[in-house]
């Protein structure tokens, strides 16, 4: 009997050491995807194609591309004066990883502005052939 509970308490330390880990592994994620963020964010308002092509997908910067064009030259500043980041999935495929990231928060895109909420999923992709490391592959607003 005593056998069992020793051993019975090691599984339940030992699950629990594992969720800690994982719970740190997606705070960290979540850590990396938020300074992403602000990095695209920086690189929109700047139309700095070159950081734009460290974050994104080839197809979405295609997209980025093409809406910088439309948006047409001038100077462009957004404050992110709130960012959260939630993890709603991480799906292993069999030639990458996609993770659904919702950001939400407060910006605000005229200096003298009010800020506004906003909602914004975004999907990140870790191709497993090209190595470790995830890019942005599409974004869709929520709100």
């Amino acid at each position: 009997m005593l056998n069992r509970l020793k051993h019975r308490a090691a599984r339940w330390q030992q699950r629990r050491r594992a969720q800690k880990y994982q719970q740190a592994q997606v705070e960290e994620f979540l850590r990396l995807a938020r300074m992403s963020f602000l990095r695209l964010q920086a690189a929109w308002d700047s139309a700095d194609l070159a950081c734009m092509r460290d974050l994104a997908t080839a197809s979405l910067l295609d997209d980025l591309r093409f809406q910088l064009e439309q948006r047409g030259p001038g100077p462009h500043r957004t404050e992110v004066l709130q960012l959260d980041a939630r993890l709603l999935s991480l799906d292993d495929l069999q030639e990458a990883l996609l993770a659904s990231v919702e950001f939400s928060g407060l910006i605000r895109e005229e200096q003298q502005g009010a800020a506004t909420p906003f909602r914004e999923l975004w999907m990140l992709a870790s191709v497993k052939a090209a190595g470790p490391g995830w890019k942005l592959a599409r974004v869709q607003a929520l709100s």
